[in-house]
């Protein structure tokens, strides 16, 4: 404090002289970390506010200081950036004769991007950032994902694509971990799509894909993570932000939210709330042909069309409480309350293998279920010393309960319209409870300045209990159906364990980790009394080495082991009827796939290119066909086909990633990524052979304007040349999305237009292929889409770094159901 003190004298006595004898000033900032620990070597920009333009570059001392001389009185904004953190921005700058030395707030850098607050950036993060170890898609800043749900924002995302199944796969490779604020959810499948279709783009700060991870995360996404980060309010003081936004595609959507958020130097208290209403559309047209030693054997024709009313209530609500400046207690409660209701109605034709309509049948399938998920987690921190020696800690308990009743009602007619069989009725009622209960503990101890050792540990229980009743009322009274009734019970308990060394040398920097985890599990199908258990333990090694070349030329070298567990639902051997024709079941007997990723980077000033190669064991894959002489307990009726997950024996992956960022004017912004990729797979099912593989480019275009008075636009292309995924070859497709944006209420308040898929041709189709089967489909969604949102932030202006809380329960949360 005498040194601070000492240092406010003198500049106040230099400060008159200084002013009136030069007419220019001087600025001054410190660059941190989150614990507020020195950065050297940190790049600082001085740029104009009027227009962003580059006045001056420094580079940070040991101290973290950095200093502009001789600048000329005016309006100021600085820019912070280092390799492994978020830019970081100070707020306006005024240096005038009455203030010509000016000490700016440390800026605070953040492993990840952190929110601005009120302060106005002309120099917008851009929508995709590529950086070392992650692409970034900043969703905030994105005119084209207002009024979109997060679903649509992934859709959106470079390497990321989404099926006919709702089943996300990153760079061709499925198995990805889909984290909200570095905690993976708790479902999977049409849950999962339906919680990611209920969520606002208005919440979402920004997707984290890493491709790569460390030891330190979870060892399961043998593709790698899709990290959602939800915003936060990171101001001293009573604020937050109001949300409010419309949409029309073929059907309305609507959502409106608000966040709030009070802090002083004891306490933080936070929440959400959020309401979301989207009718959703899935035309999907299918072509089933079956084959009997290669001869045609007959098929069908379906057109099914499904509209899906989907209401979904989301809040989040927590506070931390820091009891000295070296300790942080905190909760948080998170919780989903969905209510979804699908209407679909299916026309089929029947084909003999004269390839002549023989008959046809019409089924109208209905669902009304909901979905009420909680999860609470306590979390600590304690930082021992300014050297950044730190533990934290945290334990999670959540419940995810389900419930749907459903009907399949099936008529059969002749070609002149008369009846041909006698109607068939099936009702459902199905109840889910999914229990877990979590707990890890995380130790960072450094050696020096430039080196630590991390370590940590994590446990989990996990339980399900699937009650799944379904009945015959086909003659108006019900009739246990025996065959589709069923009670399937699962017990997992995960422990795991990792250790991470890294140490930065002067133009050098290597991190290597290992993990171990041992997995135990337990099912129970009641029904005949099936039991399947089964325990395993593996390890899971990881390097990362990065050479500074010269001070724009970087590389890089990775290489980790990763796993993919089953999601719950694949686990469960029930067999659910999609319709009289399509079944759709679980395997207890399920394998995990590992995978070896290897990846090569380069770097030049904005431009990075990627080579990467992975290989991957017990590959899996969803199985769609007549696969009775493999899977026994399926339906045995002519031309009946079902989905079944599979473990193929291995898959390849080759990709190039290129993300190329190019400025064309001072008003135009673009950013350009690129994959090029190739899918090799290798395996068995039945009497099919599959050694296969195809090349696929995935190419995006992101265009931002920025012109006078608050208005920025927004122009945005991609385009898939599709890829073969297991035994489906997906064809090609593109589209584009533009929008505007204005800024109103002085600054305050933001709104923005925009339409996706103008064309409507994002639209996805394929080819499915086995000895026996070949399926050709495609679907009309709701990919166009129309919106109108509105945004209000109020509250305090002053930037305070807020933390992120990651809790105990990532993986489990992502494969629950």
């Amino acid at each position: 404090m005498r040194r601070i003190t000492g240092l406010f004298v003198c500049l106040l006595l230099m400060m008159g002289v200084y002013a009136q004898t030069s007419g220019k000033g001087k600025i001054t900032v410190s660059i941190v970390n989150g614990k507020q620990e020195a950065i050297e070597n940190a790049t600082v920009e001085l740029l104009r506010t009027k227009d962003s333009s580059l006045v001056k570059i420094a580079i940070s001392d040991k101290g973290g200081l950095t200093e502009f001389e001789n600048i000329s009185f005016g309006y100021y904004l600085l820019k912070s950036k280092v390799v492994n953190y978020a830019a970081g921005y100070s707020g306006v700058i005024n240096l005038t004769a009455a203030d010509p030395l000016i000490w700016v707030p440390a800026l605070v850098l953040q492993p990840v991007a952190a929110e601005l607050g009120n302060v106005t950036v002309n120099a917008r993060k851009p929508f995709i950032q590529k950086l070392t170890d992650r692409i970034v898609v900043n969703v905030e800043n994105s005119i084209v994902s207002a009024g979109s749900s997060a679903m649509d924002v992934l859709e959106r995302s470079p390497g990321v694509n989404i099926d006919q199944n709702d089943v996300i796969s990153l760079r061709g490779r499925s198995g990805v971990i889909i984290m909200i604020d570095g905690k993976p959810t708790a479902m999977t499948g049409a849950d999962l799509a339906n919680y990611l279709r209920s969520l606002p783009s208005a919440t979402i700060e920004r997707i984290d894909i890493i491709t790569n991870p460390s030891a330190k995360y979870d060892a399961a996404g043998n593709s790698g993570i899709i990290d959602i980060r939800m915003k936060k309010d990171q101001r001293f003081g009573i604020n937050g932000t109001f949300t409010a936004g419309y949409g029309q595609g073929v059907y309305p959507k609507a959502n409106a939210g608000t966040t709030f958020n009070y802090r002083n130097k004891k306490i933080n208290v936070f929440g959400n709330y959020n309401y979301a209403y989207r009718v959703g559309l899935n035309h999907l047209i299918l072509d089933r042909n079956f084959y009997n030693n290669g001869v045609y054997n007959g098929g069908d024709l379906k057109d099914n069309y499904s509209k899906s009313p989907f209401g979904s209530h989301t809040t989040r609500v927590g506070m931390d409480y820091f009891p000295s400046r070296k300790t942080i207690l905190g909760f948080v409660v998170n919780g989903n309350f969905n209510h979804y209701r699908r209407n679909s109605s299916n026309h089929s034709d029947v084909i003999n293998p004269q390839k002549q309509t023989v008959s046809t049948f019409r089924s109208i399938a209905t669902n009304n279920d909901h979905g009420n998920n909680v999860v609470g987690n306590i979390n600590f921190k304690h930082t021992f010393d300014s050297t950044g020696k730190e533990i934290t800690a945290d334990a999670d308990y959540g419940v995810y309960n389900s419930s749907s009743l459903s009907r399949n009602a099936t008529n059969y007619y002749k070609l002149d319209g008369t009846p041909l069989q006698p109607n068939y009725i099936l009702d459902g009622d199905q109840a889910g409870r999914l229990t877990f209960k979590t707990a890890k503990v995380d130790y960072v101890h450094p050696l020096g300045k430039s080196a630590k050792w991390e370590a940590g540990l994590k446990t989990s229980f996990v339980s399900s209990d699937n009650d799944a009743k379904f009945f015959d009322v086909s003659d108006g009274t019900p009739q246990n159906d025996v065959n589709k009734t069923n009670h399937f019970l699962y017990h997992e308990n995960n422990n795991a364990g990792y250790i991470n060394f890294s140490k930065e040398f002067k133009k050098f920097n290597i991190q290597l980790g290992l993990r171990g985890e041992q997995t135990n599990i337990e099912t129970e199908q009641q029904i005949g009394n099936v039991r399947f258990d089964s325990s395993y333990f593996a390890l899971f090694p990881s390097a990362f080495f990065n050479y500074k070349l010269k001070e724009d030329q970087t590389i890089g070298v990775s290489v980790s082991r990763r796993i993919d567990r089953p999601g719950y639902s694949q686990l469960n051997p029930f067999l659910f009827l999609i319709d009289v024709t399509t079944y759709a079941t679980g395997r207890p007997g399920l394998l995990p796939q590992f995978t070896w990723s290897y990846e090569m980077s380069y770097t030049l000033k904005n431009l990075n290119f990627t080579l990467g190669y992975s290989h991957t064991t017990n590959a899996q894959n969803i199985a769609i066909g007549k696969f009775r002489d493999v899977f026994p307990n399926i339906p045995s009726e002519e031309n009946v086909t079902v989905q079944i997950p599979i473990n193929l024996e291995s898959s390849d992956y080759y990709g190039l990633s290129i993300s190329a960022p190019v400025r064309i004017t001072k008003w135009w912004n673009m950013i350009n990524n690129g994959n090029i990729f190739y899918n090799h797979f290798n395996g068995t099912l039945g009497t099919t052979q599959l050694n296969n593989g195809r090349p696929a480019v995935d190419v995006r275009t992101n265009n931002t304007f920025t012109f006078k008075k608050g208005w920025i636009a927004e122009l945005n292309a991609n385009f898939n040349s599709g890829g073969q995924y297991g035994f489906m070859v997906l064809d090609p497709q593109w589209g584009l999305a533009a929008g505007v944006q204005k800024s109103i209420l002085k600054n305050k308040g933001t709104l923005r237009f925009n339409i996706t898929d103008i064309f409507w041709t994002n639209l996805p189709q394929a080819v499915i292929t086995y000895d026996n089967y070949i399926e050709k489909w495609h679907a009309y969604r709701e990919t166009r889409v129309a919106n109108l949102t509105f945004s209000y932030r109020f509250g305090n202006n002053k930037v305070q770094a807020a933390r992120r809380r990651a809790t105990a329960s990532e993986e489990e949360r992502q494969r629950a159901q």
